[in-house]
């Protein structure tokens, strides 16, 4: 146990609270939420995951940029670049499916992925936590079906 944590687990705190689908959290949630993230580094070009894959939950962009290819006609006319702050993936977070586009990295980039068996765990141990997470994911799933609903081009869930 470290009483008051380390320099390192505080700045990757601190820069997880800055993302937007984790800056309702105190210093302490995200200390917590932090535990369950997987951190990696893409390098360019390098697949994220490939449409068809089976996913497993969400990633979210630290640093860098995503470019998202489609074979669909739909995804196709719309901007799917992602950077510092944007998630994708996360209707794989409550469904296992195939995802509907490939992600690769448009250049260096560093990302965090929840896992869907991570997440539910903490639904279970600290649901005020959990709750917090979900009204954000809840929260761009209503922007981005309203903004398809109107006809903007907008980032889709994948």
């Amino acid at each position: 146990m470290n009483l008051f944590g380390t320099r390192s687990n505080n700045k990757s705190v601190e820069i997880l609270r800055k993302l937007d689908v984790f800056s309702d959290l105190t210093f302490r949630e995200a200390l917590e939420l932090d535990e369950l993230l997987h951190e990696r580094v893409y390098e360019k070009g390098e697949i994220i995951f490939e449409e068809g894959d089976i996913g497993h939950g969400i990633f979210v962009v630290v640093s860098g940029k995503v470019r998202v290819d489609a074979s669909s006609e739909l995804l196709k006319e719309t901007l799917l670049e992602f950077g510092p702050g944007e998630m994708l993936g996360e209707l794989t977070l409550f469904e296992e499916a195939p995802r509907f586009a490939t992600a690769i990295a448009a250049e260096r980039t560093v990302i965090v992925a929840l896992l869907r068996a991570e997440f539910s765990s903490l639904l279970i141990r600290n649901s005020k936590l959990g709750v917090k997470v979900l009204v954000r994911l809840s929260r761009t799933l209503c922007q981005r079906v309203r903004r398809l609903l109107s006809g903007e081009r907008h980032q889709p869930s994948l």
